[in-house]
């Protein structure tokens, strides 16, 4: 009679059981190593202020638009009651944008910033200044009209709200001064 010899398990082969936590563990590790990537990105792309660019005023100038605060105001500029046109392209620089610009030459500026805050004339002239053309010269400061109100205050204490119309004045007053603007539907 043969004898059946049962084999003994290979003592180099070492079984062992799946944990029931196991998937859970490699799971959350997916998920973590997921979050910290996105964390990552998400701080490498948060360098938005191209540093060729000094900032103006406090106002640096960024390679994105922000859509967290972003109004518009219109300025009209009459020099000797003649109408002076705001040019494009103030505040655009070939790789970035200050938060205060316009891109047209409608007279809209365009406030744009990771935050809330205020803006003035005055900051929207040093901008101009330092990175446009075309900027009005005259021996003395302009009359101030916001919405048609002639107010008391000078270009870097006068605040620009969401839909304001400024008019600067050098010199004469023009007949028929605008005291309110039609911005494009949206804006």
């Amino acid at each position: 009679m043969t004898k059946i010899k049962k084999e003994k398990d290979n003592p180099k082969e070492i079984k062992t059981k799946a944990s029931p936590n196991r998937n859970k563990f490699i799971a959350l590790g997916v998920i973590a190593a997921i979050i910290a990537g996105v964390a990552y990105a998400t701080y490498r792309s948060d360098s938005t202020v191209d540093t060729n660019f000094a900032s103006i005023g406090g106002i640096p100038c960024e390679t994105q638009e922000y859509t967290t605060y972003h109004i518009h105001a219109h300025l009209d500029i009459f020099v000797n009651g003649q109408h002076t046109q705001v040019p494009a392209q103030i505040g655009l620089e070939n790789t970035c944008l200050y938060w205060l610009h316009t891109h047209t030459p409608d007279g809209i500026v365009h406030m744009e910033s990771p935050k809330e805050r205020d803006f003035t004339l005055g900051e929207f002239f040093d901008i101009w200044k330092a990175t446009g053309s075309g900027f009005p010269t005259a021996t003395n400061g302009p009359e101030i009209f916001v919405n048609g109100v002639l107010v008391s205050t000078d270009l870097s204490s006068t605040k620009m709200n969401a839909h304001d119309e400024i008019v600067l004045v050098y010199g004469d007053v023009p007949q028929g001064m605008p005291t309110f603007y039609q911005f494009p539907e949206g804006d």
